[in-house]
């Protein structure tokens, strides 16, 4: 099952689509849901996605609904951390780790480790660690979870102000300088959650 932007296993789709037809009818939800929020990191190269989850919609234990996730990216390859778990919702980010470790080393050092106090030698699990404290901490989101998101790294340092690029709009994220690659990689994006519908849907 081939796109200019994918390449899925088709005997593993079917395996991971058999499990979700042995599960209850609100963990087939959420594992859906899940399939296609995550999609971009599953098929395009997105780094890691963040995902809110609202404990009014899915209607579950928060120990079902952290089980699930963790089966769910057991079975793909992928990891999950909890960043914040509030009274409404649980901000969830999924990801791959080394591509995680891959971007933390790219990333400016002095934008990081200096105006940003990270400590040196970061691995993805110690990155995230420090997020979730800080997002626990100030009551929002630190904008360099970026890195992990997979933006490119021009959008992320120039939304933080760190650099001096112009604002070129937005695709789901804030755009600094030459547009052209940030728009390229929201297409490939869009593209992988309409394919990770279309496989949902394919009988």
């Amino acid at each position: 099952m081939k796109s200019p932007y994918f390449d899925i296993s088709q005997p593993l789709m079917e395996k991971w689509k058999s499990q979700l037809n042995q599960l209850s009818a609100d963990k087939q939800r959420l594992e859906s849901w899940l399939f296609v929020q995550a999609s971009g990191v599953l098929f395009v190269g997105k780094t890691g996605e963040l995902i809110i989850l609202k404990k009014d919609v899915f209607r579950m234990p928060v120990y079902d609904m952290t089980r699930s996730i963790g089966l769910f990216c057991g079975f793909w390859g992928l990891r999950y951390k909890v960043l914040v778990d509030s009274a409404h919702s649980m901000k969830v980010i999924i990801y791959k780790a080394d591509a995680v470790e891959r971007r933390l080393q790219r990333a400016s050092k002095k934008f990081l480790h200096c105006y940003l106090c990270y400590p040196f030698g970061l691995s993805a699990t110690t990155f995230l660690h420090e997020v979730g404290c800080r997002w626990k901490r100030d009551g929002r989101v630190p904008h360099e979870i970026g890195i992990a998101l997979g933006y490119p790294l021009k959008d992320v340092w120039g939304f933080m102000g760190f650099r001096r690029c112009h604002y070129q709009g937005s695709c789901g994220w804030q755009i600094f300088g030459d547009p052209q690659y940030s728009m390229n990689m929201r297409a490939r994006f869009d593209e992988a959650r309409k394919a990770a519908v279309g496989l949902l849907n394919a009988a």
